[in-house]
């Protein structure tokens, strides 16, 4: 089994399924005390904002770049290993900007308050969103009310179809001439659907990205009227073609019946933890079979009482899979706002930087590594999304719609808000690595990773300690305690330094941690004997703090820690070089629009994927005094 181009998918746990609501009710929630919550690393009940914005663009765009690398798979113009975005631009090509719809989410709550096409007042699921949240359908709903462009019309209710969503026709007057034009794909056309990108922060400006970001978000097999609209998204509405269509709704029919052939109880047959070995070789984690997969609310913020979750999938499996966890990753060092909970441990095995879990959903023909999406696409289906109809997919409508690293079931979705209410076929959870994201040349891997790297690049190579805390004192070393004038705060310098006690410590000079190469005064070396002085436990996290410590959760008083650095010149950013460890999918920095943008310049906390503090290096001076719980 290849592997290679999933290993590309953010460390966000991203989930992909095609899920729905039930034709019938909700199954009963079953919500377990609060001491029984031991599977979740921070305890903590989100809150999702009901305010905030989001882009949307209308009609589908053309993504020339795309589609220059679809014709021509070999043409390697700049000589890199791989055909690119760089290579297209080098043809002459580029793309066009399109343009967008900033949507006030406030504004739109309004305007379906009135219940303006008769879907309801508010949402047109309130069996699954509470009060104040929508979905992408509620948000085509609010544009084709306000807009003399477009129309929705021929809906039919979700509890009908029998794919537990709406279907609807679509009319677009796309070139603006105040008419729908008879014949043409703009007038009633049942193909719309959207794509989608999450808020990404600093990596939006990556969407077209070659490593399989598209400008105009991931194409998608899931229900429009389930999608959460959240704060940041971009959306795409858009017309596909009759064959993409017929295989999102075949998939969406197969989950309706599976789940009435289980007595409308939501299953999933098998959930896989891969890892994998030097050579790509995988083996199983853990696994769990015959899932049933029961509510645990955890988003009650934004779901009603007993809407199913791929995070309750991976609740009701965790004794089977011997234990998973969750961390709640709010907004991020890249800026993304977040705030979901993501996967961080399955069967024993625990995230750690760069190393994490992340889902492999399999594609509908149940073919792990082989998804209905990819740069080089196959579509080996028929033209009525079964997987043996026949005729087949055409090699252009195939490349037209499912052209892309990411798409279908293989989405960037977190598993607190992806509904799954029909439950799902199988999927693998991959334990991956994106230290390869570098540029390795040489991957050896016995018991340690050793790389070598390319274009001569220097390396400043270091191993630090991370230290054991005493117990009880250490020969005359106090144990500081809530008597201490200082207690609690993270930096000792600031009161015991050269400044005010000259002659260092105890009339000797400071204690310095040469071993690891520093020459000045580090807190978490002085807690080597002192103690943590009152710091807060860690919460399962063992590197990469900060990751999620960062803007409003950068530490306070941790020294140069606390502290941004403006990092300039695109000579100096790695980002700008050419990565990625599969060259069918290196990529490098690129705008909104999918055509390459170098990075010129980064603010960063002193603490980064490039550089650390010298008195709080992250991890080691954060695991020495954050101790994790017992």
């Amino acid at each position: 089994m290849k592997y290679n181009q999933i290993f590309l998918l953010l460390l966000t746990s991203s989930l992909l399924v095609a899920c729905g609501d039930s034709n019938s009710p909700a199954p009963e929630p079953t919500q377990p005390p609060q001491s029984q919550y031991d599977y979740l690393d921070v305890k903590m009940k989100p809150t999702a904002p009901k305010s905030g914005t989001v882009t949307v663009m209308l009609g589908e765009f053309d993504n020339k770049i795309t589609q220059w690398i679809l014709d021509n798979p070999t043409a390697d113009l700049n000589k890199d290993g791989g055909v690119g975005l760089l290579d297209a631009h080098l043809a002459g090509v580029y793309n066009d900007d399109k343009e967008s719809i900033e949507v006030d989410l406030s504004d739109m709550a309004d305007f379906l308050a009135t219940n303006p096409d008769g879907l309801g007042a508010g949402t047109a699921r309130p069996d699954i969103f509470k009060p104040g949240h929508f979905s992408a359908f509620d948000l085509l709903r609010y544009l084709s009310g306000g807009r003399d462009d477009l129309e929705l019309s021929g809906i039919t209710n979700y509890d009908t179809t029998g794919l537990g969503t709406y279907t609807f026709n679509v009319s677009f007057d796309a070139d603006q001439s105040g008419i729908f034009d008879p014949g043409t794909e703009e007038t009633n056309n049942g193909n719309w659907h959207f794509r989608f990108n999450a808020h990404g922060g600093d990596f939006n400006r990556a969407r077209g990205n070659m490593q399989g970001f598209s400008p105009s978000g991931e194409a998608n097999y899931i229900r429009m009227d389930e999608y959460w609209l959240q704060d940041g998204s971009l959306i795409t509405f858009q017309p596909f073609s009759d064959e993409m269509t017929a295989r999102r709704q075949w998939i969406q029919r197969q989950e309706v019946l599976n789940f009435e052939a289980s007595g409308n109880q939501p299953m999933v047959p098998s959930i896989t933890a891969l890892t994998f070995d030097a050579n790509w070789n995988p083996s199983v984690q853990a696994q769990a079979n015959d899932v049933k997969i029961t509510a645990h609310n955890h988003r009650d913020d934004i779901f009603q009482p007993g809407v199913v979750t791929v995070m309750d999938a991976m609740i009701s499996a965790q004794e089977q899979l011997n234990g998973v966890s969750f961390s709640y990753w709010d907004t991020l060092s890249t800026g993304a706002k977040v705030g979901h909970w993501a996967v961080s441990s399955i069967g024993g095995k625990r995230n750690s930087g760069l190393y994490g879990w992340f889902s492999e959903f399999h594609n509908p023909a149940n073919k792990p590594g082989d998804p209905d999406f990819s740069k080089y696409p196959n579509c080996n289906w028929g033209i009525d999304g079964s997987q043996d109809g026949e005729p087949r997919v055409s090699q252009e409508v195939c490349q037209r719609d499912w052209a892309g690293a990411f798409g279908g079931e293989l989405v960037h979705m977190l598993p607190d808000v992806y509904p799954m209410n029909y439950g799902y076929n199988n999927f693998s959870y991959v334990y991956g690595s994106m230290y390869d994201i570098f540029g390795p040349t040489k991957r050896d891997i016995n018991n340690s990773l050793v790389w070598e790297y390319k274009e001569g690049e220097q390396l400043d190579k270091v191993t630090f300690q991370t230290f054991e805390l005493p117990s009880s004192p250490v020969g005359n070393a106090s144990l500081l305690d809530e008597a201490h004038f200082g207690w609690q705060i993270a930096d000792c310098t600031l009161c015991h330094n050269e400044l005010k006690e000259p002659l260092g410590h105890g009339g000797h000079s400071w204690p310095i941690n040469s071993r690891d190469g520093f020459s000045q005064s580090q807190p978490y070396y002085c807690a080597s004997c002192h103690g943590a002085n009152g710091a807060p436990k860690a919460h399962g996290e063992d590197d990469r703090c900060f990751f999620c410590h960062a803007g409003e959760k950068l530490p306070k008083k941790h020294g140069d820690a606390s502290t941004k650095v403006l990092y300039k010149g695109a000579d100096k950013m790695m980002g700008n070089k050419m990565y990625g460890f599969n060259p069918k999918y290196r990529g490098v920095p690129a705008d909104e629009f999918g055509n390459h943008k170098p990075i010129e310049q980064r603010w960063n906390s002193r603490n980064n994927d490039w550089d650390i503090s010298r008195v709080f290096p992250d991890p080691y001076a954060c695991m020495t005094c954050h101790q994790q719980p017992e």
